[in-house]
């Protein structure tokens, strides 16, 4: 089935997910969604299970490039 519903974009790049979309995806407040463009078009998967690997990654490489800045500015 397909369901097509309009959402919005706020001036921050925010995305409004429309009721219906939130509800068949069982999407609440905080969950995680990934966003995936394939084709020239975009798709929105909730992220479901052992998150911890997919956020540690990413909270891991914005650390790393953080702590790199600031040794950097340090030796200056």
């Amino acid at each position: 089935m397909s369901e097509l519903s309009i959402g919005s974009i706020t001036t921050k790049g925010q995305i409004t997910i429309p009721k219906e979309i939130r509800t068949s995806l069982d999407l609440k407040e905080g969950d995680k969604v990934i966003f995936a463009i394939e084709d020239g078009q975009a798709t929105i998967k909730k992220l479901q299970g052992k998150t911890s690997e997919f956020t540690q990654a990413e909270t891991v490489e914005r650390t790393s490039i953080k702590f790199q800045k600031r040794m950097r500015k340090e030796w200056q």
